[in-house]
């Protein structure tokens, strides 16, 4: 049964997937008011796409077998609609059985007759059981799986949210790797979202494209936060350079993430979903990321390019991205993403990354081949993180560094590795103050003052205990193999562009 659907921007729902195909709607139709039927036919013709394959059928009027291109839904949205084609009857010809038709993709909304609420936007009017092909986050309840509602009669849909469900396979961001699959949907006001989509993603996106149609990635593997940090570090990067994307689009982000300084009036309040799963018969969600705090990591992102460009490197936004490309491991001929997905876990919801840093540059860049320290510009990015995140006090980082600094340095000196991995195995205050007395005679150095003070608490100059030893560990070990890969004429100091 056809309905008369209103699109516009006016009316929101509050759900992140329906809004987002709300606004797909308007950028693919336009405001007006659309029957059901036009607008479900012309959405499928845009979710199905020619396989590059092909099979034959039967043509009944012309009694010969023809030969037909298959199509079927676009990947990866063939993962949540799983309708079949309508292949008509079935003939046998010479032993074979052929369809008497290509198959047709097609949807059907099939709508109460008489009105129901509807339970995403709350009007009454006619309404439909949702299905994952209008709304991949619910299932009938006969059925339970991955999105599954928790409502025992599963949900109800208006034909205006089915269609904008339907949309939103159209409107979203995906990125896969391998058999993982990440998808994005960023939520605001419905203009702040239909701005963002037409002068962003609609010029940035790639299409075609069987790794995903999001803007170029700097990094991005099969864990949600890495590949989420690497999309927001993307559209961070078009702000700070212009040049690289068309002007309206860098004009968009800034107005939408970079809070006004002179007037101070925070711009349009905007989150990020961030969902990611397993793909294969079905899509197999294992995670949904909520990231509110946008606004504060594009400070902290220029917080960041700001200190790179102090320190004289000639393209900050690259080096952010290099400084986060490095947090790997090979494992045989397979290249791990853990450490910068537990790292990128860390900076986005503003909790400390140092303890995994600690682990990387101990136990991968430490006993690399041939052991490499960090990238350039890592430790003052990451002093930055410390200052403004964790509230550290600027004096008394600077103590930690420049002692960590000679003590790696001094430590290479001496042949003195084993004392830097005392340093990062230290459980208690007492071991680790037993590691500095061993240095203090070992290596003959001063202990700093601050350091030697042990507050309530077991903190020191303010600072859980636990803190400074790892970032002193972080520090010492860094200078070791600093000092070690100059006296290795072929241990790069830094990475260079693939």
């Amino acid at each position: 049964m056809s309905h008369s659907v209103s699109i516009n921007l006016s009316s929101p729902t509050g759900n992140f997937w329906i809004d987002n195909g709300l606004v797909t709607l308007y950028c693919e139709f336009g405001e007006g008011d659309y029957d059901s039927d036009y607008i479900l036919e012309k959405l499928t013709e845009k979710l199905v796409l020619k396989t590059g394959n092909t099979a034959k059928y039967f043509d009944q009027k012309k009694k010969e077998i023809v030969e037909y291109e298959k199509v079927n839904w676009k990947y990866p949205t063939n993962q949540f609609i799983k309708v079949p084609g309508k292949s008509g009857e079935k003939v046998k010809i010479d032993g074979e059985t052929y369809p008497t038709q290509p198959p047709v993709f097609d949807l059907n909304l099939s709508l109460s007759k008489t009105p129901g609420v509807c339970d995403i936007c709350g009007i009454k009017a006619p309404v439909t059981d949702a299905k994952m092909w209008m709304f991949p986050f619910v299932v009938d309840p006969s059925k339970f799986g991955n999105f599954y509602s928790g409502s025992k009669r599963g949900f109800k849909l208006c034909a205006r949210c089915a269609l904008a469900g339907l949309a939103g396979y159209i409107g979203w961001l995906w990125k896969a790797q391998g058999s993982m699959l990440h998808f994005f949907v960023f939520h605001s006001d419905l203009v702040t979202m239909e701005r963002l989509h037409r002068e962003v993603f609609l010029p940035l996106r790639a299409e075609g494209e069987k790794g995903g149609n999001t803007p170029r990635l700097p990094f991005w593997g099969s864990y949600i936060h890495e590949t989420t940090l690497g999309l927001l570090l993307s559209l961070f990067s078009y702000i700070s350079n212009p040049k690289d994307v068309p002007e309206d689009t860098s004009k968009c982000l800034a107005s939408l993430f970079k809070v006004d300084s002179v007037s101070f009036s925070p711009p349009s309040f905007i989150t990020l979903y961030a969902v990611t799963g397993i793909m294969g018969q079905a899509f197999s969600m294992k995670s949904v990321k909520e990231i509110t705090k946008l606004h504060s990591l594009y400070r902290l992102y220029e917080k960041w390019a700001n200190e790179l460009e102090q320190r004289e490197f000639h393209n900050p936004s690259r080096q952010i991205a290099w400084i986060f490309r490095q947090f790997v491991s090979r494992q045989g001929n397979k290249e791990e993403t853990l450490w910068r997905d537990k790292i990128a876990w860390a900076i986005l919801d503003f909790a400390d990354p140092f303890p995994f840093l600690e682990t990387f540059i101990f136990d991968v860049r430490a006993k690399g081949k041939p052991p490499k320290p960090l990238v350039m510009g890592t430790l003052d990015m990451f002093n930055v993180y410390l200052r403004e995140v964790l509230g550290m006090d600027e004096q008394f980082q600077r103590i930690l560094a420049g002692f960590g600094y000679a003590l790696g340095k001094t430590a290479k000196k001496h042949g003195e590795m084993g004392l830097l991995y005392a340093l990062r195995n230290a459980k208690k205050p007492e071991e680790f103050y037993r590691v500095l007395n061993d240095a203090q005679f070992r290596l003959e150095m001063t202990i700093p003052e601050a350091l030697l003070r042990i507050e309530k608490g077991e903190r020191i100059f303010g600072v859980p205990w636990v803190r400074v030893k790892t970032l002193l560990a972080i520090y010492a070990m860094n200078s070791y193999l600093r000092e070690n890969a100059k006296q290795e004429k072929d241990s790069p100091t830094s990475e260079k562009e693939e």
